[in-house]
């Protein structure tokens, strides 16, 4: 069966087979706790090209919106064209194929500027800042949203789903065109919002930044010299490592007959609260599972959003999605269903946990395993026993961003460090296919 497991991870792209068993009690175990943490947030854009290995990060979109009147060269203007572009500029030399934006306002004669291109190391402030072709400077529209609107146009113009917008405010309450339409504006993207001094539009900066996906209203005024504050430059550092972290869509497999509750099944089980565990802080992420019974050859699966809400004590909820149906012909040990749960959402940012008995099952459900090509990454995990290991290693081969973890699962993975931190290293992006 180690062969199957092997040609399973070997067919996907990205997998790896974990010849180490799963740990009886996966949710004990740190080290395997890391290694979920490090698939799951190893699974942003894997359509699109690999990051740098020297940036070991994915490529993000950044607009500095300037939301105050910039018809005169104020302070308040200096700080940000000057100390925060090229502070961010720098930083951003690190996320390789990355984009900076900018976008302001001139209340005469009603203008709006903006532009963003491709970070480029050689440019910096000693140098001079130079125009390119996407330059542009048009008369305001209503309802700009202190420049959000505009932010979200520059973004989508390049492509990238990893957009971040850091929003600077006089601390004035602006009014026109260009400010209009803040309170009921919804960001697609994170909003980071600061006040360069004032705090009369402190509740606007608020509300911009909960109504993003992990935006954040920064209560501390900027610095004067931002470029020269050691604690304004680390602010900077955790917003930008932790741009990307999209909600993330995990189906856990049971890659094995669970007709009867074995100690395995019973381990697996641990596995799927350990990761809801995990998940919580990815706001709005899914987290979904499939296993089969032999008899009667059903495939039960169901998917939804994490609810810190929901723990092991007080059980497990079934959603409106819940189903349980005749298994079909070559359901690949549950990858096909674990993509139909996926797809239902409409995520790319996804990742599928996949734990084998270690023994070579039979039927409908496991068959067409290593011959699967999966969209997302697969992590497959072995219980203890090796006969299915190169189909796990193929599963993992054939997906992106894979990998097969040799790794024994504890019996209790929540307490033992080990599995922990493996389950953390996934989910952080650490760990690579090899």
């Amino acid at each position: 069966m180690l062969q199957g497991l092997r040609t399973i991870a070997a067919n996907s792209p990205g997998g790896m087979f974990s010849p180490l068993p799963v740990p009886d009690l996966p949710s004990l175990s740190v080290p395997f706790s890391q290694l979920l943490d490090n698939i799951l947030n190893d699974t942003t854009m894997h359509s699109e090209k690999n990051p740098s290995p020297t940036s070991g990060r994915w490529p993000l979109n950044v607009v500095i919106v300037s939301a105050f009147d910039c018809t005169t060269l104020t302070p308040a203007r200096d700080k940000v064209n000057r100390e925060v572009y090229w502070l961010v500029q720098k930083k951003l030399t690190q996320f390789v194929h990355s984009c900076l934006g900018y976008t302001y306002v001139m209340s005469t004669p009603n203008m709006y500027t903006s532009e963003m291109k491709l970070v480029d190391r050689t440019e910096i402030e000693a140098n001079g800042y130079t125009r390119s072709s996407a330059w542009r400077r048009d008369s305001c529209k209503n309802n700009m949203a202190a420049g959000l609107v505009e932010a979200h146009r520059l973004i989508s113009d390049h492509g990238h789903l990893n957009g971040i917008i850091l929003l600077f405010s006089d601390g004035l309450i602006n009014k026109g065109d260009f400010f209009d339409g803040v309170q009921g504006f919804i960001s697609k993207v994170p909003v980071h919002t600061f006040t360069l001094g004032g705090d009369a539009y402190n509740q606007d900066l608020l509300t911009i930044a909960i109504n993003s996906p992990g935006g954040t209203f920064h209560t501390l005024p900027v610095p004067e010299k931002p470029s020269l504050s050691v604690p304004f430059s680390r602010l900077v550092d955790t917003i930008l490592s932790g741009a990307g972290k999209w909600p993330l869509d995990v189906v856990i497999v049971y890659a094995f007959d669970s007709t009867t509750s074995t100690p395995d099944y019973k381990t697996v089980d641990n596995i799927f609260w350990l990761v809801q565990e995990k998940l919580i802080r990815l706001v709005d992420s899914c987290l979904g599972y499939t296993y089969v019974m032999s008899t009667p050859n059903t495939c039960t699966s169901d998917m939804k959003i994490v609810d810190s809400a929901d723990t092991e004590l007080k059980g497990y909820r079934k959603s409106p999605s819940w189903r349980r149906s005749a298994c079909t012909k070559n359901m690949a040990s549950g990858l096909s269903e674990a993509h139909k749960l996926i797809s239902y959402r409409g995520h790319w940012n996804s990742t599928i946990l996949l734990f084998s008995d270690g023994v070579i099952n039979k039927g409908d459900y496991f068959d067409g395993a290593e011959d699967f090509v999966s969209k997302v990454p697969v992590h497959t995990f072995t219980l203890g026993g090796d006969a299915n290991n190169h189909v796990l290693h193929a599963m993992a081969k054939n997906s992106p961003g894979g990998m097969f973890h040799p790794l024994q699962v504890p019996d209790k993975p929540n307490l033992p460090a080990p599995l922990s931190q493996l389950l953390d290293n996934i989910l952080n992006g650490t760990t690579r296919s090899t």
